[in-house]
């Protein structure tokens, strides 16, 4: 199989790629972590490895959500397919925290009950490459994060970074054990490990949470889109700005008030274009606009600078 054909392959958006990238790096070295902690009897590189065979999996998750998130509106899904990605960054976040508890339950019981020998020359080789890949794998997809703003390659990218920090920490305590022949060091870095994947688990779950009850978007974002609004000239007033992702698309609704003897079609000629400076922000961001009348008893009164209050 030539380049050429290795590029057809991959998909052709960003998130995609950045899915699939992970997806092939992450099996690779479930792999190599997983025949090296069973041929050096080292805790720490097994439950890495064991880690990186769910990561192969939430690697597959998130790729599988990006395609359907992807997926253009239709009669069933008016709104798009985004929150795919918010179901997939959940899978992942139980995953992690499933293999965390595994880890510290797995360290415990060798604390316990000690191997005769650990082999930590070849544990650190394999932990070096897994350190290596998972570190330029991790900087790629965090680009693409900020790009896309993809909540499924977000948190791919947050465990693509813990597992750099994974593999220093398990190098840490193999070099531990080669130099002072305490196998103890091997148990209480995998300890370590679990614990760090609990914490992350639940900082994906917090933003899963945030996403799921319609968080709004960041205070920059709606910055921006007040500034859109204002750069109407003159100021028009608005009021229920009201802003939400999916996925990876944003959706902002919010009302003009205009002057009631404005015919609908000046009305609609302003929300096209302040519409269409709210679009050019961000790819993909659907923007609703409402238009009231001026004087209307269901308008909230302007605030000073022609905007009033967002809901």
């Amino acid at each position: 199989m030539n380049a050429t054909s290795v590029k057809r392959l991959m998909p052709a958006d960003l998130a995609g790629r950045a899915a699939a990238l992970s997806l092939v790096a992450n099996f690779g070295l479930m792999l190599l972590k997983i025949v090296v902690g069973v041929v050096s009897s080292s805790v720490a590189v097994l439950s890495d490895g064991i880690d990186s065979a769910q990561d192969v999996i939430a690697a597959g998750i998130a790729f599988a959500s990006v395609r359907i998130g992807a997926r253009p509106p239709d009669l069933t899904h008016p709104y798009g397919h985004g929150r795919a990605e918010t179901i997939a960054a959940w899978a992942q976040s139980m995953l992690i925290a499933g293999g965390g508890v595994f880890i510290v339950y797995r360290a415990i019981h060798r604390l316990f009950n000690p191997p005769d020998r650990i082999h930590a020359d070849i544990g650190l080789i394999a932990m070096l490459i897994a350190a290596a890949v998972n570190l330029l794998v991790g900087q790629y997809a965090t680009r693409v994060a900020k790009l896309t703003h993809s909540p499924a390659i977000a948190s791919d990218a947050r465990h693509l970074w813990t597992n750099v920090v994974q593999a220093l920490c398990v190098m840490t305590g193999l070099a531990l054990v080669s130099i002072t022949g305490e196998f103890a060091f091997d148990a209480i870095v995998a300890l370590v490990l679990g614990a760090y994947l609990l914490y992350t688990a639940g900082n994906i779950l917090v933003g899963v949470l945030s996403d799921v009850l319609d968080g709004s978007l960041t205070e920059e974002e709606i910055d921006a889109v007040e500034q859109a609004i204002r750069a109407e000239q003159p100021v028009v007033p608005y009021h229920r700005l009201r802003t939400r992702r999916s996925g990876q698309s944003r959706h902002v609704d919010f009302h003009l008030i205009l002057p009631p003897e404005m015919s609908v079609a000046e009305a609609h000629v302003i929300a096209d274009r302040i519409e269409r400076r709210i679009q050019a922000l961000w790819d993909g961001t659907v923007v609703t606009s409402h238009i009231e009348p001026a004087g209307d008893p269901a308008s909230y009164p302007a605030r000073e600078g022609g905007v009033s209050e967002k809901l």
